[in-house]
């Protein structure tokens, strides 16, 4: 997660008059549930938000043990600033992880900037629209030379690792590419590339950045939208509810400039899922211990939710119900919080 000055800085409360502008986007009065916004490009609307049995026997795919194994691997190179050794032999790890799922087209994306993209073929031939998530993968310390990464953001490269061993396993009308940035750390290069260059319409962009770390197993999450995205930031919190997630949300709590920006500077509907503090991240500390693995696996599985319903999962209804987490509300403290 690149934070270049004090502007850019994430805040860790709203100001006022951010309360109020959220609150005059969000709400339609006091106590009003977080409800969509009328359907824009991505298809969403409030029709289309009923349990899906399907979708919630995929969710239980999501495997903690894979999200550590990858988290550990990545912290062994030492470093993955960009540049280094460590940073090539990262995409070449994680190209020939993605190589190894069924399925999957993988490629370099952006010549030196050496990102990984895999892609899942969609069912449907009447829409070019594509669906992707992302994370970055290099690194960043103030030492140089040893930036493990592990929780800014082997862990977040880790949820779209697994997301595509789940995801490759089923159908979707909709092509996914799961895409692994490099050089965000030194200012979204990757992730602006390919938003700059890209072949087909972005329907939806999820960004996992800076998007495990919880010590205190507080399970708050925030997330990051713009107007674009607002309909889909409804989603996410409806279906953490109806799939039975259950964090505390918080609504653009954090203003960090991630993978996301390019996106929304391109006026495509993106969003992107932050943890309540950065802990040691930038630092040789930011290590697998400090990782909240059952808080990334229920991050992974948050995402996983959104990015099927809005690439058409294809898969006949199964399985029996989750039971339903509290509704979602918005509190005096600028918080979506539970509500029974």
């Amino acid at each position: 997660m690149r934070r270049d000055s004090a502007r850019d800085r994430c805040p860790r409360r709203h100001a006022c008059i951010r309360r109020v502008l959220l609150c005059a986007l969000l709400l339609a009065g006091i106590g009003v549930l977080l409800v969509a916004a009328p359907a824009g490009s991505t298809g969403i609307s409030g029709e289309e938000r009923e349990y899906n049995p399907a979708i919630a026997t995929m969710l239980a795919e999501i495997n903690e043990t894979e999200l550590w194994n990858t988290t550990y691997d990545l912290q062994n190179f030492s470093t993955r600033v960009f540049g280094t050794d460590g940073n090539r032999e990262a995409g070449e790890y994680l190209f020939a992880r993605f190589a190894s799922i069924p399925g999957l087209e993988v490629e370099f994306q952006g010549g030196e900037l050496n990102n990984v993209i895999a892609t899942l073929p969609g069912s449907d031939n009447t829409s070019d629209e594509v669906v992707v998530v992302g994370a970055h993968y290099d690194s960043r310390s103030s030492d140089p030379t040893d930036a493990p990464g592990a929780t800014d953001n082997g862990c977040g490269v880790a949820i779209v690792l697994e997301l595509a061993r789940v995801m490759s396993r089923h159908q979707f009308d909709r092509p996914v590419q799961f895409a692994l940035w490099n050089a965000e750390e030194d200012g979204r290069y990757g992730s602006a590339d390919y938003a700059r260059n890209a072949t087909n319409p972005v329907a939806f962009y999820l960004n996992y950045d800076s998007a495990c770390y919880d010590p205190e197993n507080r399970f708050i999450l925030d997330i990051v939208y713009d107007e674009r995205s607002r309909d889909l930031a409804a989603l996410m919190a409806d279906y953490n509810s109806l799939y039975a997630t259950n964090f505390t949300l918080t609504a653009n709590n954090h203003t960090c400039a991630s993978d996301h920006i390019p996106f929304q500077a391109r006026g495509l509907p993106a969003v992107t899922t932050h943890c309540e503090e950065h802990g040691p991240a930038h630092t040789p500390d930011d290590t697998i211990d400090h990782v909240s693995f059952e808080y990334t696996k229920k991050n992974a599985r948050l995402g996983l939710s959104v990015l099927a319903e809005v690439a058409g999962l294809r898969d006949k209804e199964v399985g029996a119900a989750i039971p339903g987490a509290p509704m979602i509300l918005w509190d005096n403290s600028g918080r979506l919080d539970g509500a029974g």
